[in-house]
Formats: structure tokens, sequence, C-alpha cells
């Protein structure tokens, strides 16, 4: 067997005990692996990275990532805050949702961290979300994915297909990804178990110290962990994250007297944090009833009603009542009327109304504010394109894929723009490049030659010509991998 294949079932292996990663036993400080063990001498970060680019595109691909602007935005804000904060930062670090209602995040090579959407339902506060997320950085600058490796260099025979089949099964589907593992691989050996408890006990002192630096509350990490492990202690079926890494008094003692060790941090409560997590409540997960959110939208805490009616109004756009979602909005929007949150539901709003005027008078002043920012860039495209506008929404996505152009939503709404434009060239292009992230290259490579055939300019079909030859390259890379 190639030696990139037995390093590639080992990343896969690890891959797996990562995703469970937040909820895993911390034990044994007197094996804690050595700080600036970076596992250099095993797998470069550039080969690192080709891998976790691989694996992210099969992501895209089977995994029920969610394409929101708005919660793109606050995730990608909050992660960023934790990088800025961590140390031995090989690459830029990407976050993404997972419509998931499992308590759980992941993370894998090349700076990629999966949150589920079930995992800020439970969180409190920002300070709970952020710690688990900052555990999975620490994962990620730690290198624990290749360290792991090295240690498992003869690992069993098992097929990589069948186990990135199971990962990307088990984020849609815990119980039928589990049952694929074992029947792939088979259960780990105690050893294995034992070394993965020792990366937790150093991502668990690493992203809390992260937390800390970052402004956020680390006592967020004990709560947070102290109240699942609480939850779910004499449930006869807990998650499968908690079967498989129960939380023991150790690792919640250990996180507390961390964290009471550390400067103390008076952090506020995030209206953001509560809108994300009413974002998802009302779109996504759907934990609490139209009775609920009424009951909260007339909380006398602030926070609350304002999560309460954010819900409700996301409720109504989503029921076809665009008026009634405009009178719970209303009130938000007048009181912060540049807060994203807002400023997405106000237009969707106008748009089922046909409001296009409205609409775009209403993004044109925010993006004035705000040039090329993700969530008013899309939504003021998204209403130039309906609205007829469509060569204002091409200059607006093209500007904006210059620093974005992995961002498959604004890939997805250029290639319609194009298409109405009767730009049948651009048109194939762009939707290559939206195929190319999702792994599947050869279906990308048969637009770019479809673009081919539609244009004469000879500088066009170079650069498409080019273009088919890095993906034809990419698709070689991938089929090696396998």
């Amino acid at each position: 067997m190639p030696s990139i294949i037995k390093s590639l079932l080992s990343l896969v292996f690890t891959a797996l005990i990562v995703t469970t990663s937040a909820f895993a036993v911390a034990q044994d400080h007197s094996r804690l692996p050595q700080m600036g063990t970076t596992g250099a001498g095993f797998m470069t970060v550039e080969r690192e990275r080709l891998i976790g680019d691989y694996y992210m595109r099969q992501v895209r691909a089977q995994a029920p990532v969610i394409g929101d602007p708005v919660l793109d935005s606050y995730l990608d804000e909050l992660g960023q805050s934790l990088v800025r904060n961590a140390d031995n930062v090989r690459y830029p670090f990407n976050f993404f949702w997972i419509n998931n209602p499992e308590i759980n995040a992941f993370a894998f090579f090349g700076g990629h961290v999966g949150v589920h959407t079930g995992l800020i339902q439970e969180a409190r506060n920002e300070s709970e979300l952020a710690a688990v997320i900052g555990h999975e950085v620490a994962h990620i600058t730690q290198r624990h994915i290749v360290r792991r490796m090295q240690e498992q260099q003869r690992s069993m025979p098992m097929t990589i297909a069948g186990l990135v089949g199971s990962i990307l099964l088990g984020m849609a589907n815990a119980e039928a990804g589990a049952a694929g593992l074992y029947a792939t691989m088979g259960m780990a050996g105690q050893s294995q178990i034992n070394y993965t408890r020792l990366y937790e006990q150093e991502a668990d002192r690493i992203g809390m110290g992260v937390l800390a630096s970052a402004g956020y509350d680390p006592a967020g990490a004990p709560s947070f962990f102290g109240r699942l492990a609480e939850k779910y202690r004499y449930v006869s079926k807990p998650p499968e994250m908690l079967m498989t890494h129960p939380l023991p008094e150790s690792r919640i003692a250990d996180t507390r007297a961390r964290a009471e060790a550390m400067r103390t941090t008076d952090v506020g409560p995030s209206i953001n944090f509560h809108l994300a997590k009413a974002r998802v409540d009302a779109r996504y997960t759907r934990r609490s009833t139209d009775s609920q959110l009424q009951q909260l939208a007339r909380s006398t805490d602030p926070i609350m009603q304002r999560y309460g009616q954010y819900a409700l109004a996301i409720r109504a756009l989503d029921s076809s009542q665009p008026k009634e979602a405009e009178r719970h909005l209303a009130p938000l929007l007048k009181a912060e009327p540049r807060n994203r949150f807002y400023i997405d539901v106000q237009t969707d709003i106008l748009l089922a109304q046909e409001r296009y005027d409205d609409a775009l008078q209403l993004l044109r002043q925010a993006y004035t504010l705000a040039p090329n920012e993700s969530v008013i860039t899309l939504n003021y495209a998204n209403t130039a394109l309906q609205s007829g506008e469509v060569q204002l929404a091409i200059d607006l996505l093209r500007h904006f894929l210059l620093e974005n152009n992995e961002h498959v939503l604004a890939l997805e709404l250029l290639t319609s723009a194009y298409e109405r434009s009767a730009m049948r060239a651009a048109m194939y292009e762009t939707r290559a490049e939206t195929l190319a992230l999702r792994g599947n290259f050869e279906l990308a490579i048969e637009q770019l030659h479809s673009a081919h055939n539609h244009t004469e300019a000879d500088v066009t079909r170079k650069r498409l010509n080019a273009r088919i030859d890095q993906l034809r390259a990419q698709l070689e890379q991938a089929q090696n991998l396998m």
C-alpha cells in the first residue's frame, strides 16, 4: 500500500476522534504531549493544507452545510477573534455550519472547523460557544491530526473511501455514520483512546488560554461541559459523542480549576449571539414553538425580547406572511438600523412583497456604509438580480469574489446573473467553479469546455484552457488520495 494511503487512513481515523473532541476525556497529566511537537518531519504544512482542501470539497458536496450569509458572518467573526489570539497559526481558518441538531463541533486538516446548529442551541452565552470552538482551534494549531498520524503509521488495513463516507454520513446522521464507521474499521484500542485523551487535555488548556486572550470568559468551558455532563448523566442513550467520549468529573474539575486560576473576565451578553441562536431556532432546529417565542417577545429582559421578536419575524417570513414578519421586525430595525441580522430579514420581507425599490434603497445605503461586507453585498446582489438590475448584481458579485473566491453562494448568484444576461461563456465558467468547490472536477471541466465553445475571444479561451489544466491536475491529485 502506498505511503500516502497509509497516512490518509490514519488521518481519517484521527479526524473521526477529533470530530467529537469537544466532549472527550482529559486524563493523565504526566503523559501530556510535549508542547512544540508539530509533526513537521512527518507531513509539511502545505501537504496538510492540500488534504484539508480536498476534504472540505467533499464536505460541501455531501454534508448539510448551511449557506446562510448572516450565520456565516457571525461564526467567522467569532472564530477569527479566537484565531487572532492563538499561537502557531499556519494558514487561514475556515469556519462553517452543519445543519444538524446534535451537539457537536469538529476540526480537520487545513484550518477547517465545522459547528453543528445543535451546539449554539445548547450554549447559553457566547463564551460557552467560543469555548468549544477555541478547543477545536487548539486541535488544529497543535497539529493533533498530524501527530496522531505519526503515532499510527502502522494502522490497521481499512478503506479510506469507507471511512470518508462514514465521516460525511455521520455529519448528517450520527447513528448511521457511527454504524458505517464500526463496520469499516471496528472498535479502537484502548491505547489509541488514551493518546487521544492526552490531546484533549492539551486542547482544553490551550483553548481556554485563547478564549481568555480573545476577551471571552474562560468559565464558559467548565460551565458548558459541566451542564452537558449533568444533562445526560442518567440518559439511557446519550448522544453518540458522549458514548464514545464521556465527560467525567476529572475533566470538568480540571477546566474549572483552570478558569478560576485565570484572570476573571466580565463579559456582558452578546446580542449577536442571541440573534444567531434565534435564527437557528426559528429556521433550522425549530426547537421553540411559536407560543414559546411569543412569550419571549413579551419578556421584560430586553435580550430575550429581541430573541423572540426576531425569531417570530423569521417564522412569519418563512410561512409566507411578510406583513406579519415586518410587524415583528419593525421595532428592532428602528432601534438598530445598521444591524445586519435585521437588514437581512427586512430585505427578504421587501422582496416577498415585490417592493424592489425600497429594498434597493435600504441596501444601497447599507453598502455605502459597509462596502463589500458579505451580508450586505450578497443581499444587495440578490435584490438587484430579482429586481432586474442584472448588471449591478454582476458588478457587486465580481468585486466581492475578488476577495472571497471560494464563496459558493456568491458564485451561484453570479451564475444566475450571467444566465439572465445571456452571457453563456461566463455562466458556464462560473458554474464550473461552484462544481469544483464541491469536488466535482469532471463536471467542472465539462462546463469549462462549454464556456470555451461559447466564446470567440482568444484571451478568454487561453484562460479557460489554463483553468482546465489546473482542474485536471486537481482531479488527478484527488484520485491519488483515494
